[in-house]
Formats: structure tokens, C-alpha cells, sequence
């Protein structure tokens, strides 16, 4: 359902006043504890309690809500791998934290979650079927077009980027840079994931964040961002469903809405030519109702894949029996792709 709404809201957004720079950092955020500290240790260390802490940071003239969920074994001296976790439009940070199992399960490999809350929407008067959307008034969404200037194209009408809600760009490289100020993060280690909107949203911060992410998860969504790929190498693993009635494999139209966005194919190949990967990939389909699409061969060792699942729709996937065809554990796929996906780790 958040999906659904989440493409709806496409160019009908406009966070009141929010759009420009992600808010100031904190004071020492200038030298994040991760930059240059992967293969040293933190210097004092960045204690911190294990579990969960809510918090909120000033962002492009809001006050921003996120969630730092640090691990059982985190020290504050050992530089630990830290991964964004995005919700859908409409979501929160409890939902997102509850579907995936991220916080629990990435705690347990040593990394820490970051789960953030997406600014409310304010759909104009003045954008297309601006009545229809009326409804979606105030609910949380990821602006993932990204922050460069330009326009958008939705059912043939010119949106302005400055219209399309907060910069969450710049909110995601804030909030990294905070976190980063006060628990001991590995720079090599930064990961995104999201699922839908998030899915859009964690592309986006792949595209123009390139130099401080070292892979990228969107689930149900790689090729809703806007102007991408970026100017960065990443990691990219795609999972998504070839019957997703929101975000649609194959791309272009969506709820009615004509977007041009491109199929989920089509936005892989680009990744995989930025990255500089073989043109032709592997393609492993030993798993009944699941195609892996792996390309080879890419710049500084980053990895692109595409985890087709036959016959599913818009959910994260997560498998109650080995015995389902094609159903997978998001969440385990996702993580043992970062473990091997780290600046520092990658062949």
C-alpha cells in the first residue's frame, strides 16, 4: 500500500518551504569517524548503549525524526559498518524497522541501522490531479528525484525540481555526517537499502552520493529515481518483482500517472555500463521463480545484480519456507551483499 502511494505522489509533491541545504551539521561533523578510521581504530572511542535511540536533527527547515539502532557488540574504539534503512511513502520508522528485521539482523553482524523519517507531503493546488491526490495530504515522503536543478515530466505537465518536496539528499549526507560525529563509523562501510519510495530514494543517494556509499539495496524500486546513474562507482543490488501492480517492472506509466520512468532492465544495463561492467551479463536461474542477473568485470570492484522474482508483487520479500519458489530473504540477501561490498573488502 505505501508503494502505491508513494507513485501517486510523484510530482505532486511540495514539503512547505523545505526545499535547499540539508541543515548544519554538528559541530565536529566536519571529520566524520569513519573517514580514514577503516583500518584504525576510533581515537577515543564513541561509546554508545546498544538498542535502539530516537532523535531529531534540523534538515532543510525541519526538524527530522530518525532512529539509531546500534549493535550488541559495538565498542565505540572498532569502526563499524553503517546502513541507511528507507521506508515507503506513507510508512514510518517502526513499520520499515518491523518488515525487514534490518535492525535485529544487520545488529548481529556488528553494523548500525540508521532508520530516518520521511518529510510530510504537501501536494499544491496547482499540480496534476492535484484533487485526486488530496488525500495523500501530510504522509511521509522521499523526494527521490535527487537534488540537482532541473524539471520533471508527469502526465505531460513540466514540475519544477524546487517543487518536488525536501532535499532528501541533502538530509541522508547530513544525518551520515552526524552519526558519523558521534559513534565510531567505518567510511568503507556505508551502505542504503529501502523498500518502494525508500527503494527510490536509496537509488538517488547512489547517484549523487556515490563517494560516500559503497553499495546500494532498493527493493521494489531501482528505477523510480530521477537523473541517474551519478558520478561514483557503487555497489547495486536490485530486487524486484515482475508482477509489482505499483512500481512496475517494466517501467514507464504507473497508477495512471504517465512518469517515463524506465523498465527495471533498462536501469540495471545503465548501472552496470556506469560501472563500467561487462555489457553482457550471467544470468542464473537455477532457482525456480528467481533470475539472477549478474554483471562482471566492473570498475573498482563494485558488483551490480538484478534479483527478479517471478510472479511477486510490492512487498519486501521474506521467505517462511525454503520450499517457496523464487521467495527470498530480502534481509539476509541484502546484508551478506554489504558484508562483501565494502570499499575495503571488495576484490
Amino acid at each position: 500500500m505505501t508503494g502505491r502511494l508513494g507513485w501517486l505522489a510523484l510530482g505532486l509533491a511540495v514539503a512547505a518551504g523545505c526545499r535547499g541545504g540539508g541543515g548544519a551539521p554538528a559541530d565536529d561533523a566536519a571529520a566524520p569517524a569513519g573517514a580514514g578510521a577503516a583500518a584504525a581504530e576510533c581515537e577515543p572511542a564513541r561509546g554508545a548503549d546498544p538498542g535502539p535511540e530516537a532523535r531529531t536533527i534540523a534538515a532543510g527547515g525541519l526538524q527530522r525524526q530518525y532512529v539509531v539502532h546500534v549493535a550488541p557488540d559495538y565498542d565505540g574504539s572498532e569502526p563499524a559498518p553503517l546502513v541507511f534503512n528507507l521506508h515507503g511513502f506513507g510508512g514510518d520508522i517502526a513499520s520499515q524497522d518491523t518488515s525487514t528485521d534490518l535492525p535485529e539482523l544487520a545488529g548481529e553482524r556488528g553494523y548500525i541501522v540508521v532508520t530516518p523519517q520521511g518529510a510530510p507531503l504537501d501536494v499544491p493546488d496547482t499540480a496534476p490531479a492535484a484533487a485526486s491526490a488530496a488525500g495523500f495530504e501530510g504522509l511521509a515522503f522521499w523526494n527521490f528525484f535527487g537534488s540537482d536543478p532541473g524539471e520533471v515530466t508527469v502526465n505531460r505537465t513540466t514540475i519544477p525540481l524546487a517543487d518536488l518536496g525536501a532535499d532528501d539528499v541533502a538530509f541522508i549526507d547530513t544525518l551520515l555526517d552526524t552519526v558519523s560525529a558521534e559513534l565510531c563509523v567505518d567510511a568503507d562501510r556505508v551502505f542504503a537499502t529501502g523498500m518502494s519510495n525508500g527503494a527510490g530514494m536509496s537509488t538517488a543517494l547512489g547517484c549523487e552520493l556515490g563517494d560516500r556509499l559503497a553499495a546500494i539495496a532498493p527493493v521494489a524500486g531501482v528505477n523510480l529515481s530521477g537523473s541517474c546513474p551519478g558520478d561514483d562507482p557503487v555497489s547495486v543490488l536490485a530486487i524486484h518483482g515482475d508482477a509489482d501492480p505499483i512500481a512496475a517492472y517494466t517501467g514507464s506509466s504507473l497508477m495512471g500517472f504517465d512518469l517515463g520512468n524506465p523498465s527495471v532492465p533498462d536501469r540495471m544495463a545503465a548501472w552496470a555500463s556506469f560501472d563500467g561492467c561487462g555489457a553482457e551479463p550471467a544470468v542464473d536461474e537455477s532457482t525456480p521463480g528467481l533470475a539472477v542477473t549478474r554483471w562482471s568485470g566492473c570498475d573498482d570492484g563494485t558488483v551490480v545484480e538484478l534479483w527478479t522474482l517471478a510472479g511477486w508483487g510490492h512487498d519486501w520479500p521474506r521467505a517462511e519456507a525454503t520450499s517457496q519458489p523464487g521467495v527470498i530473504d530480502a534481509t539476509t540477501v541484502i546484508l551478506d551483499f554489504f558484508d562483501a561490498e565494502g570499499r575495503a573488502t571488495r576484490g
